[in-house]
């Protein structure tokens, strides 16, 4: 589990798995780290340097783990709320590359880095251990899953961008995110009683 720095810290590990991809890539999808970006497709212009961003447009709570008690192994004089479960949603969304006047090299190319993109979640479904960014436990496996998207979805979620071209998008869930609960109870211990019996004889 971790404070309410995890979504930041899921959205910094996403980042870090696509740039390091990127980096280490040699071909015609080859990009800087830096053009990745955790923007809003609103965010990124003509001019921009971000050729492929990162967006995080919904979160729902995970209803499957609410109220679960993963506090189990802690203080057995203390009890603990129970930690805020979420599931989290992000539009990967790839730009036109270059300074190339052939509109189709353009496209070819973002298809290729959304396609590298993508390729880099699916090998990193499931994230744990020492990929995870700062305070995210790293005993809690995060997953990431490609959501099948219809096009009145993707449309519907461009609309709220209206002064922004359409641009070859995907959509990601990631999750559980588990926030710790600041709740705290102490826990008085049972004590051995003392039970009296009366023992006057019935008159």
């Amino acid at each position: 589990m971790a404070p309410y720095t995890a979504i930041a810290d899921v959205s910094e590990t996403l980042l870090g798995i696509l740039q390091d991809r990127f980096s280490a890539t040699e071909g015609a999808a080859t990009m800087d780290a830096e053009t990745v970006a955790l923007v809003a497709p609103d965010a990124v212009s003509e001019e921009s340097s971000t050729r492929l961003s990162l967006s995080l447009y919904r979160f729902e709570e995970n209803l499957s783990m609410k109220n679960t008690d993963l506090n189990q192994g802690g203080d057995p004089n203390v009890s603990e709320g129970s930690p805020l479960a979420l599931d989290l949603y992000y539009l990967l969304t790839a730009y036109p590359v270059g300074t190339d006047d052939d509109e189709t090299t353009q496209t070819i190319d973002q298809q290729r880095l959304l396609g590298l993109a993508m390729q880099t979640f699916h090998d990193n479904a499931v994230l744990d251990g020492e990929q995870l960014h700062d305070s995210l436990d790293p005993d809690v496996n995060l997953s990431i899953s490609l959501v099948n998207s219809s096009i009145e979805e993707l449309s519907t979620l461009w609309t709220t961008v209206p002064n922004t071209a359409f641009q070859p998008s995907a959509l990601y869930h990631v999750g559980p995110v588990l926030i710790d609960s600041r709740q705290r109870e102490e826990i008085t211990p049972v004590t051995d009683r003392e039970t009296a019996v009366d023992r006057t004889p019935d008159s």
